[in-house]
């Protein structure tokens, strides 16, 4: 019994090892600052161009009204209570 109580021990201070070192690999590739830096020496030497927009694919600015029909769906009201949309609560 104590054979595997060893075992059992053995292999999940393994497991912890193996786990601590995957979150600081992950943590240096994708949270530190080095590899921001990185890509934004990258981003200088090849800047992204912009890309120019139809005035078509912007909203129209027009009002809604309720009821509407949405790809043959209809929505009988407003959820959004807040004037602002992007007002959260």
């Amino acid at each position: 019994m104590d054979v595997v109580l060893i075992i059992l021990g053995l292999s999940g201070l393994g497991a912890v090892a193996v786990s601590t070192y995957v979150f600081t690999v992950a943590a240096r590739t994708y949270v530190s600052d080095d590899h921001e830096n990185r890509r934004g020496n990258a981003d200088k030497r090849h800047p992204r161009e912009r890309v120019a927009r139809n005035p078509g694919d912007r909203r129209s600015g027009r009002p809604v009204t309720f009821p509407l029909t949405v790809n043959s769906i209809l929505i009988a009201n407003d959820r959004r209570t807040r004037p602002d949309r992007r007002a959260t609560g």
